[in-house]
């Protein structure tokens, strides 16, 4: 059922009835504000589910549980500031968008989504906290939080209380650009993720890299691109194939050699240095 672009539609009516929808498209239904409390229990075959645009979303429903759900989207819904609590495990393969969002923190029982494999919720700037449960959703492999903030010190709250009995992040792809993010939010973030494979940490504050980044050795592509006020890389992973740092306008002579010489010594593994000419 695809609804986008109905300007008259203000409420989700109670959909309990229709227990084979599938596909619910409300895109860009710019006068919709809410839905009925009974739609997040009773769509058990619901796959898809697109709420995008929908400038005067305040609230979805208080509590939801579909069990077939693969794609949920609520991108650019940004008066939305509840994710509603999730009432049992959900394992199908599940994709979440929420960028530009008003979302503010997560529930605790955001752990029953075991099947969540990807969350974007770039420029939630409201964002203050990703619970442990969030962080080791066991099939979570893509994270993206460019623009959130706000995220370092809930990642610092995270490796003070965790403990290894708990186990570790899944998390190989993380994007987290524009984020004022220093070289502690930095080292941080290489030791909760050590499976990080990708990491975007392109236009932000900090001035070095961490030493403990050789130390991330599943880490194949680096993006410090556009960190002007980088001035040093230390010794990077072996497992690294690609680093973008264009526009790092601060960086030492000494550390732009050391990627020239690697770029020289590596070039027939493929590696890939983007480096500003000077």
């Amino acid at each position: 059922m695809n609804l986008s672009h109905c300007q008259y539609i203000t409420q989700i009516p109670d959909l309990s009835g229709a227990k084979n929808l599938s596909i619910l498209t409300l895109d860009r239904c710019h006068k919709l504000e809410g839905f009925h409390k009974s739609f997040g229990l009773y769509m058990s075959k619901l796959v898809y589910l697109s709420v995008s645009e929908c400038t005067m979303l305040r609230s979805f429903v208080p509590r939801m549980y579909f069990p077939s759900l693969e794609v949920l989207s609520f991108n650019f819904c940004t008066r939305l500031e509840h994710f509603p609590d999730v009432m049992r495990k959900m394992d199908k393969p599940l994709k979440i968008h929420m960028i530009n969002t008003g979302i503010k923190e997560f529930p605790e029982s955001i752990g029953n989504l075991t099947g969540l494999e990807y969350a974007d919720m770039s420029t939630c700037e409201q964002l203050v906290n990703l619970s442990r449960r969030f962080l080791l959703l066991p099939k979570l492999t893509t994270l993206k939080v460019d623009g959130c903030s706000q995220l370092g010190e809930s990642f610092r709250r995270f490796k003070v209380n965790h403990s290894i009995a708990n186990g570790f992040s899944n998390v190989k792809e993380l994007s987290f650009s524009k984020a004022d993010l220093s070289c502690e939010d930095l080292h941080t973030i290489l030791e909760i993720f050590p499976k990080l494979e990708y990491l975007n940490v392109s236009h932000n504050v900090f001035v070095s890299l961490p030493e403990c980044i050789k130390g991330s050795l599943q880490l194949k592509n680096l993006d410090i691109s556009c960190c002007r006020n980088l001035m040093d890389i230390p010794q990077l992973p072996s497992s690294i194939q690609k680093v973008d740092a264009r526009y790092c306008q601060s960086l030492l002579p000494k550390a732009s050699s050391m990627l020239r010489s690697k770029v020289l010594l590596n070039a027939p593994l493929l590696f890939y240095f983007s480096i500003p000419l000077v």
